[in-house]
């Protein structure tokens, strides 16, 4: 375990320097690098896929139970997550050792993202190794690639689904087909899936009534009115799978429940960052993904009263890199340092979180 946390502070810390690097290259020489972001981010690439899919079993709370399961797929009903048995009897084609389960889930899952973020920096002409940067230095990176790591591919399906969505439309059976596999990983991610889509879908609801749902659910959280309020007037889907029902109960007593103050500070940052970029790029894409972000952590709020709420909580960190991205284009007719300071600012979040 102590090797593993030193390579990945080391790896952290090289990206880091270099980010630093590359956002004063950004704010003051106006130059992007775009050619030298690929290479670096190739080998970001290369380096975390090994860190996390060559890690023992010691690394990572989950990664004991995966071992298990893979070794005893025959002996497990999957359910609503049928397609993980599949995958685990195809690997077991191969190898019965689980760790081709691990190093296949990782570099799928850091590929997918790393190509998701590829996909969407070119449409805004943002620099891809800042905004892979942005991705790595969140607390949540970590725990998607070595601990819940099938939701953290479900939502790196999500997020792909969504870009090929709107930057490239014709492309109609893919996105779907990012979809369907998401959920397939993960069924929970029914829930970004369908919130994102009612978002685009009904896309002239003016913002302010989503800043109203925000604001609504912070307080109700605050007044410990939760979800389980009304878990037996909806949520219904949830009932198809007896093991995540079972997350509405509430009754795990491992887990703290209740209002997390540091989890609405988080998001509100970063919201209001957003908002002010939202008003800079004034497009579709931008403003409905900020919706769903909206959206989604103010469900994240009301989920604060059962156990693991920060499962839900990923379904709107997932999106940050993406909304965060602007920040790292080169503003040519502007004194500016949003880059400078979003990685400063990044760097901060990575060394309170780590330290914590």
């Amino acid at each position: 375990m102590e090797q593993y946390k030193t390579i990945y502070y080391i790896i952290y810390s090289i990206a880091a320097l270099l980010a630093i690097f590359t956002a004063i290259n950004i704010d003051f020489k106006k130059k992007n690098y775009q050619s030298i972001a690929n290479y670096i981010v190739l080998v970001l690439m290369l380096a975390y896929i090994f860190l996390f899919g060559l890690r023992t079993i010691d690394v990572g709370t989950d990664t004991e139970m995966y071992h298990w399961q893979y070794t005893h797929h025959n002996e497990i009903t999957f359910g609503t997550d049928a397609p993980v048995g599949y995958m685990f009897k195809f690997l077991n084609i191969f190898s019965e050792n689980p760790q081709i389960f691990l190093f296949v889930m990782s570099f799928l899952f850091v590929m997918l993202n790393f190509y998701a973020l590829k996909k969407y920096t070119k449409f805004y002409k943002s620099n891809f190794f800042l905004s892979v940067f942005s991705l790595i230095s969140l607390f949540f990176f970590e725990s998607l690639g070595i601990n819940v790591i099938r939701q953290g591919l479900s939502l790196a399906f999500f997020v792909l689904a969504i870009i090929f969505r709107d930057f490239s439309p014709k492309r109609k059976f893919k996105w779907i087909s990012f979809l369907v596999l998401a959920v397939c990983f993960h069924f929970t991610s029914l829930i970004p899936v369908v919130i994102y889509l009612s978002v685009a879908y009904f896309k002239n609801v003016r913002m302010y009534y989503y800043y109203g749902i925000y604001i609504i659910s912070v307080f109700l959280s605050a007044a410990s009115i939760s979800i389980l309020s009304f878990k037996d007037y909806f949520i219904g889907f949830l009932l198809i799978d007896e093991r995540r029902s079972g997350y509405l109960d509430g009754d795990d007593s491992s887990y703290l429940v209740g209002f997390k103050p540091q989890f609405v500070a988080f998001n509100t940052i970063f919201l209001i960052l957003f908002i002010y970029l939202n008003n800079i790029e004034k497009n579709d894409f931008y403003t409905n993904l900020l919706k769903y972000y909206i959206v989604i952590s103010a469900i994240f709020y009301m989920m604060f009263q059962i156990p693991y709420s920060d499962r839900w909580g990923v379904m709107s960190w997932c999106v940050i890199p993406f909304l965060f991205a602007p920040m790292f284009k080169v503003y040519r007719n502007k004194k500016s340092m949003k880059a400078v300071f979003s990685i400063v600012f990044l760097i901060f979040i990575f060394v309170f979180f780590q330290s914590r």
